[in-house]
């Protein structure tokens, strides 16, 4: 098991001057970050990036709000 950093954003629709975003930082061990935001985001359809320095960035829609989930290896 794998230990990351991980940080999810979330994206919504701006009101009241609120900003649109939203982040929660989080430290995780998992075998497969795919897999854990699946858990999270039941039936939502996933789109997954791996960049060159191993950052994997997974985001989906939840109640019309994106969500991107970015994985960093502790």
């Amino acid at each position: 098991m794998k230990t990351y950093e991980l940080i999810v954003q979330i994206q919504q629709p701006s009101c009241g001057g609120k900003s649109p975003f939203r982040n929660e930082f989080r430290k995780v061990s998992v075998d497969d970050p795919v897999e854990y935001v699946r858990t999270q985001e039941p039936g939502g359809k996933l789109e997954v990036q791996e960049s060159a320095d191993g950052t994997i960035t997974v985001s989906t829609m939840r109640n019309q709000a994106r969500v991107v989930y970015e994985f960093s290896e502790d």
